[in-house]
């Protein structure tokens, strides 16, 4: 059944599901969808959800109207009241980081127009990301004398490497959407009218996969770096839990039988 705004009681969420795929918007295109303090926890609320919700395989993280995320929303910043009240504010973002990284079905991100500071951060952290050719990520921490946050110390190196996370931040640079691909950064370009639909066209294409390896090797590859004993400990745990699996079962006798896998996540 398709989720609605009104069913979910979110004020500055979108939802729309087809099947397996559920779509989630950042609803305050006024703001270029700037991520205030109502809004946090209505994101992070619908990744604890997901959790266990077995109608949904795979997400979509996009934002309403002409761009994807302008960050934080400034105008909450003021008069936050110390060091205490600044660094408790910072812990709640990493609580909607940390859900996106541990909710064990693939996060891709759709992006247009501008990602701006935590905005950048979202992609970063979701598993996958395709953006349109108009797309514009924005390092702007620095732009308005703070230091980035959100996770983006521990993504972007991975992606990008040191040198050049330390340009974009100390600079307060930014990267289009060609850029960015070429650094690594984003995995797919998609035309800018074509972008919606090859977005769905990628998600159902995940949440028809192996759904229960996909969440293993998300868990695996979100402890990286470790040293290679440390991972093969891993690889050994995991694997036994993907070998006696249902989307096995089905993966090896499809296989066997020569014919498509009908894998249920399981």
């Amino acid at each position: 059944m398709a989720r609605t705004t009104e069913d979910r009681g979110y004020s500055k969420l979108l939802f729309e599901q087809e099947d397996s795929v559920l779509k989630v918007m950042i609803n305050i295109p006024e703001k270029r969808n700037a991520l205030d303090m109502e809004v946090r926890p209505q994101i992070l609320e619908v990744l604890q959800d997901l959790q266990t919700d077995s109608s949904v395989r795979a997400v979509i993280l996009a934002g309403a109207g002409k761009h994807f995320c302008a960050g934080g929303d400034l105008r909450s910043m003021q008069n936050i009241g110390g060091p205490v009240p600044a660094y408790e504010r910072l812990k709640n973002g990493h609580r909607l980081v940390r859900a996106m990284v541990e909710l064990p079905k693939p996060i891709i991100t759709s992006v247009d127009g501008v990602a701006a500071g935590a905005g950048v951060s979202l992609i970063l952290a979701s598993d996958l990301s395709i953006v349109s050719d108009r797309a514009k990520f924005l390092f702007s921490f620095i732009k308005v004398g703070l230091a980035p946050d959100w996770g983006q110390y521990f993504f972007l190196p991975q992606r990008i490497g040191m040198a050049r996370t330390k340009q974009l931040m100390m600079e307060g640079g930014s990267l289009t959407a060609q850029e960015a691909f070429d650094a690594g950064m984003i995995n797919r370009i998609a035309p800018h009218e074509e972008l919606e639909e090859q977005t769905w066209e990628w998600a159902h294409s995940l949440a028809q996969g192996a759904t229960k390896a996909q969440a293993l090797i998300k868990a695996a590859l979100n402890c990286w770096p470790m040293n290679l004993s440390a991972y093969l400990e891993l690889e050994a745990n995991l694997q036994a839990v993907a070998l006696n699996s249902e989307d096995h079962q089905e993966g090896r006798d499809a296989f066997l039988e020569k014919r498509k896998p009908n894998f249920q996540g399981k």
